[in-house]
């Protein structure tokens, strides 16, 4: 906890220099407090109570860290960038199970994001005067795609609404991520990421083969099933370590974005410090894929083939 307030403090004292005064709460009871409200381990009311402060107190609390942890996201989530950092990732993808040229396993889910009260009135205000008789709806569903490597680590992250989408689908969210758009501009050259059966297969994102016809395409899919292991892990993880992401955020999306990237960024620091804090031997899993599973063209799955024949042919 000690490193966290280290890295935080100096922004959070500026930021509420000017509007907390003589009732500023200290810092390390305002990290604190975050941390254990994010734990989602109890009802807000009984956080709020063991840290005395009120729940409106404590809300502008979680969200300030959040805002604060967020905005340092690139130094603790972020893909390798050099020779050395791709091939050591490779090379620990590649010992759990032969598979070469990975450099991430893809993953995605959802949380839940409930509009507050005030922003529900706004809403409803806004259908008033443009005339509309429904209401808009006060839940959201925040689709998240998370890119891991094989030590549970978040290295991407993409956070984008419902709304933001034309057919609801798995590759749809891949299609319009970053980390796609860096891989067609070579960034990633040579490497490969692994996703499940819901996406589509492509040169950069390989899939399992959903009928294999022999031994080669066989062993495939249990290398890939191994190899890929790590992000369903990864997300059980984080989501039992954060437990508010299995419930449902509160707030505007804007918020909930910085939250989730939060918490991702806290993720990994648990992991770089081996936090004993969760059972990462657990059983219990959150990974539910909810998306259709799309069609495969031809072309999508050539690359496939071939990676199959170079590598799992002679085996």
């Amino acid at each position: 906890m000690r490193r966290i307030v280290e890295i935080v403090r100096d922004d959070i004292e500026v930021d509420y220099h000017q509007s907390m005064k003589r009732n500023q709460v200290p810092v390390d009871l305002q990290i604190l407090t975050a941390i254990r409200f994010f734990g989602g381990t109890e009802h807000p009311q009984l956080t709020a109570m063991a840290h005395g402060v009120s729940l409106h107190t404590m809300a502008k609390i979680t969200r300030r860290v959040a805002s604060v942890l967020s905005s340092k996201a690139s130094r603790y989530i972020r893909m390798p960038a050099t020779l050395s950092e791709k091939e050591r990732m490779m090379r620990s993808f590649q010992s759990l199970s032969n598979m070469p040229q990975v450099i991430g396993a893809l993953v995605q889910t959802t949380v839940r994001l409930q509009l507050e009260a005030s922003l529900r009135g706004q809403q409803a205000n806004r259908s008033c005067h443009s005339g509309t008789e429904s209401p808009m709806s006060t839940e959201e569903l925040v689709h998240l795609q998370l890119v891991s490597d094989a030590e549970h680590k978040i290295r991407d992250l993409d956070i984008r609404l419902s709304d933001e989408l034309d057919l609801n689908t798995a590759p749809e969210v891949f299609s319009l991520s970053r980390i796609k758009e860096r891989f067609e501009q070579n960034e990633f050259r040579g490497r490969i990421l692994l996703g499940n059966e819901s996406l589509s297969c492509s040169s950069s994102l390989f899939t399992p083969v959903q009928y294999p016809r022999n031994k080669s395409e066989e062993l495939y899919n249990h290398a890939h099933a191994v190899t890929f292991a790590p992000a369903v892990k990864c997300l059980n993880i984080w989501f039992r370590r954060f437990g508010i992401l299995g419930s449902e955020l509160l707030g505007t999306f804007g918020s909930a974005k910085q939250t989730i990237t939060a918490l991702a960024l806290l993720h990994n620091m648990a992991m770089d410090w081996n936090d004993p804090s969760v059972d990462a031997e657990s059983s219990a899993t959150f990974y539910k894929p909810i998306f259709l599973r799309s069609a495969h063209g031809v072309e999508e799955q050539r690359n496939r083939k071939e990676f199959i024949k170079s590598h799992f042919a002679g085996n």
